[in-house]
């Protein structure tokens, strides 16, 4: 079944509200075709929704979905596209502003470890998909999904990466194990300020197509409604194309 909530994190702590801190930070006209610009890197509406095309496809070629798609799903997809933007975005700086560096052997080592534990998930399915089609689907099944596409599966790495990074400076900086679940009110406490100076310094509009500001809690509210229905040829295309992606080999 498609469903998505917030992006899941790597780390032991899990800040609820964490994604919700960078949408205090926007503002000002949307570009034409523009569903978000984040740190002044556009993503059109066009990329959203080829986006959710390819997850519709992967769940339903799994028979993960029974039925059509609704509105309140696609609104869901929608908005998980761009909300893991806003996460690149507020780690990076937080990361940024601790002096932290993560290197691209920090992101396939994590993009390894999420592959071999999603291909274990899948594995009594016998899984032939490429490796980000099995991240993207293991977390279609999850009772945490966040709405992964495909192609974002190397962004949603980085994040992870990102959150690792800036736990474990926090953690040390407390003296404290960022393993021990005893540990995360601490953690929790001690991250807090480095992410509301990090919700402050980055640059964030969102389509009002994908839902609206609350001021009062700092948080993106999805739209109600959709607007984004991918065509069935739009949906047989993301089949074609994960198709020839295994038959290719490629991830």
């Amino acid at each position: 079944m498609i469903h998505a909530s917030p992006v899941r994190l790597a780390a032991v702590v899990v800040l609820g509200g964490a994604v919700a801190l960078a949408t205090s930070a926007c503002g000002g006209p949307m570009q034409a075709g523009a569903a978000a610009v984040v740190q002044g890197q556009r993503t059109t509406d066009a990329t959203v929704q080829d986006q959710v095309s390819s997850i519709i496809s992967l769940v339903q070629k799994n028979n993960l979905q029974q039925g059509d798609v609704t509105d309140a799903q696609r609104a869901a997809l929608g908005k998980a596209q761009i909300s893991l933007l806003v996460e690149q975005a507020l780690w990076q700086r937080a990361a940024d502003d601790e002096g932290l560096e993560v290197t691209s052997a920090d992101d396939a080592k994590e993009q390894s470890a999420l592959v071999e534990q999603d291909r274990a998930t899948l594995g009594g399915k016998q899984f032939t998909g490429s490796d980000n089609e099995a991240v993207a689907l293991a977390d279609a099944e999850s009772q945490s999904a966040s709405g992964l596409a495909p192609s974002t599966v190397p962004i949603y790495a980085h994040v992870q990466a990102l959150i690792r990074a800036v736990v474990n400076e926090q953690a040390a900086k407390a003296h404290l194990d960022p393993n021990d679940q005893n540990n995360v009110p601490a953690l929790q406490s001690a991250l807090q300020p480095v992410l509301v100076k990090a919700a402050g310094e980055i640059k964030v509009k969102i389509s009002p197509r994908y839902g609206q500001f609350d001021a009062s809690t700092a948080q993106v509210v999805a739209a109600q409604a959709s607007w984004i229905r991918p065509t069935k040829a739009q949906i047989a295309a993301a089949q074609q194309q994960q198709d020839a992606s295994n038959g290719m080999g490629t991830n």
